[in-house]
């Protein structure tokens, strides 16, 4: 009982990233956001249930490819002066 406010907060990132991706706005933070979660993701199916790592890798894959699809919007949080 006490994790559903977890699954509700995931489920509600996840959607509101997707929903960011599919109107191209805030494509940026939303990769920033979703990044743990698809971290998350192959790590569960890496340890517990690895018929679908697959699947997960996929995600993951996809969310190194849009960040560094957008390298150039991310060079300011790496910049030191």
């Amino acid at each position: 009982m006490a994790s559903t406010y977890l699954f509700l907060s995931v489920k509600s990132i996840e959607f509101l990233c997707g929903l960011s991706f599919i109107t191209g706005k805030f494509t940026t933070l939303s990769n920033l956001v979703i990044f743990p979660v698809t971290l998350n993701i192959v790590l569960i199916n890496y340890f517990l249930t690895a018929e679908n790592l697959p699947l997960a890798i996929f995600v993951f894959v996809s969310n190194l490819f849009l960040i560094f699809s957008h390298w150039e919007n991310y060079k300011g949080l790496f910049k030191m002066d």
